[in-house]
């Protein structure tokens, strides 16, 4: 009877682990203090990240809210509660992470507010854009997110310009609600203006920008859209019915029933 053979048992070899008393002190102290700046930083941006959401939040309530213009008595009442709106993200939410930011590299944290710098440039400017038809510059931007010498939010002009981008989709539809309500020199205006915001973020050649660039496609549609509202104001408008105007302005001149539903 054949007997099986031994089995060898392979030897492991376990790794010596130094215990924490053999490391050296000053290495202990410097990767401990590292990892509190680290916990200091992540902590900090999270609470720069949910005060940016926030500033999203209020200022996509202060566009809709500018929206609701109909006609100069509601828009003197509506721009007044939008300023007020407004002021009360800069007195809150916009000082609270201004004060995060003392002492720090606003670089580091740029990510983190980057979202609602974006849309509170989108609020404010076409606040004023309603109210006083003009664009605001980077500079006004930047005084009203000023407190003092230190305490400040900085507003990059890269942001400044990505919140101008995103101003042209309101005026699109602003223009588009204005074809509505039959005001037709709000809606030449307005694609004027449209057309110079176009051209000259365009004049920019900052292409290599990816989300500049998608923002400009994004302004080059809108654009499309409000020259096509003008042309059904000025050529169509007295074939197709005052109610139904708005829903033709943003068909696209390559519609199949656009020359067949009113023939």
């Amino acid at each position: 009877m054949e007997t099986a053979p031994p089995k060898i048992l392979a030897s492991v070899a376990t790794p010596l682990i130094e215990p924490e008393e053999s490391f050296d002190p000053e290495i202990q102290a410097f990767f401990s203090d590292c990892s509190k700046k680290l916990d200091t930083h992540h902590d900090r941006y999270e609470r720069v990240v949910k005060l940016s959401r926030d500033i999203t939040i209020e200022s996509k309530r202060v566009i809709f809210l500018l929206h609701r213009v109909q006609d100069e008595t509601s828009k003197m009442k509506i721009c007044n509660e939008a300023e007020g709106k407004l002021q009360v993200v800069i007195n809150s939410s916009w000082n609270r992470l201004a004060k995060e930011l003392v002492g720090q590299d606003h670089h580091h944290y740029l990510r983190a507010y980057s979202p609602g710098l974006q849309e509170f440039i989108e609020a404010i400017s076409f606040l004023q854009f309603l109210r006083d038809g003009n664009l605001i510059n980077l500079e006004e931007v930047q005084s009203r997110l000023t407190y003092s010498e230190e305490l400040k939010v900085p507003v990059p002009v890269y942001e400044y310009l990505l919140g101008i981008a995103d101003l042209t989709g309101e005026l699109m539809r602003l223009c588009i609600n204005a074809v509505g309500r039959g005001e037709t020199q709000l809606v030449f205006n307005t694609c004027m203006s449209l057309r110079k915001i176009h051209e000259a973020l365009s004049s920019l050649n900052l292409g290599f920008q990816r989300e500049l660039k998608r923002k400009l496609q994004v302004s080059r549609q809108s654009l499309q859209k409000v020259e096509t509202a003008c042309y059904t104001v000025q050529v169509r408008g007295s074939e197709i019915p005052k109610e139904l105007l708005a829903a033709k302005a943003v068909l696209s001149d390559d519609n199949p029933t656009w020359n067949e539903e009113y023939d």
